[in-house]
């Protein structure tokens, strides 16, 4: 049906609500109360949504947004999509006033996400273009390495790597570090490692370890339209996922299997800046930000900045 697909750029709508959230959130830059951060960016980003031309259900919607959990229906647009909504990723770290934090939400058409057992966590592994297929999850992260740095015609010394900082990443930082290439720690950025990590100019050239389910397939909507490599495999916490996941437990899951829709719109703004995109800004009457919106159907990646007059 032409109004649900066809026309103008669906990301181009989606970014005005990712706009919202992170105008709404950036207020509580350094002020100490992630719920207050989480709170206006849910609830700016539920009443954007709400006006905009979408309708459709949430069907990913990381650490559970109090004001859009998963199954929450918006109703009233004349595009039927599903949606992966994250209003702000790294809510603590805008509190903390520290760097690194976007919004983002992403759209497909309905039943176009994909379906995996219900765990908390994946592992995975991301690279830009260049890497395709360099990328084996069963082989050393050394070994990966080497790889990806053939591909950019540099030393693996050259590399950075993008790992959140968390206890169960120890052992792998510490390969990544016996391997020879540069680490960079982030505290929050299951979604935004992996965009760094597939897009040129971020000074991240891979971006790997375990992180949440729904973000890592959120992730995996962006990388397919930065033309990325991203491989992931679920990774049980006790014995029910075990069991949950089943003859899956193995399974390599590559970019077509984790973000399957014909039709992918994502759309991303800074919220606090970093190596992906500059955080809100402020001047007399008025706010800037900086986004990125893309679409696998019009096989665009665009960069916005928009003034935001204020009243």
């Amino acid at each position: 049906m032409r109004g649900d697909w066809e026309g103008r750029e669906l990301a181009l709508d989606l970014v005005h609500i990712t706009e919202s959230a992170a105008l709404a959130s950036a207020g509580f830059l350094g002020k100490g109360d992630a719920d207050a951060v989480s709170e206006a960016a849910g609830e700016a980003m539920r009443h954007a949504l709400e006006r905009s031309s979408v309708s459709g259900k949430v069907v990913l919607s990381p650490r559970q947004q109090a004001h859009l959990p998963l199954g929450t229906v918006i109703p009233g647009g004349e595009r039927v999509v599903d949606l992966g909504v994250y209003p702000v990723e790294g809510a603590s770290q805008v509190a903390r006033g520290h760097i690194n934090t976007v919004s983002l939400l992403a759209a497909v058409q309905p039943g176009g996400f994909a379906t995996l057992p219900a765990v908390a966590q994946m592992e995975k592994f991301v690279a830009g273009p260049r890497a395709r297929g360099a990328i084996d999850l069963d082989d050393p992260v050394a070994d990966n390495l080497r790889r990806i740095a053939f591909a950019h015609d540099v030393r693996v010394q050259d590399l950075t790597v993008a790992i959140l900082e968390r206890p169960r990443h120890q052992e792998l930082i510490a390969d990544v570090a016996a391997a020879g290439a540069r680490i960079r720690t982030l505290e929050e950025g299951d979604f935004a490692s992996a965009v760094m990590a597939a897009m040129s100019g971020t000074g991240i050239d891979a971006a790997i370890g375990i992180g949440d389910l729904h973000a890592t397939l959120l992730a995996a909507c962006a990388v397919r339209c930065l033309g990325g490599e991203f491989v992931a495999r679920l990774m049980p916490r006790n014995d029910d996922e075990r069991r949950l996941i089943g003859e899956q437990a193995s399974h390599v899951y590559g970019l077509a299997e984790l973000a399957p829709a014909a039709d992918i719109s994502v759309a991303i703004t800074g919220v606090t800046g970093g190596p992906l995109l500059p955080g809100v800004s402020h001047g007399s009457g008025y706010a800037e930000t900086w986004s990125l919106v893309m679409s696998t159907r019009q096989a665009t990646i665009r960069r916005l900045t928009t003034r935001h007059h204020l009243v």
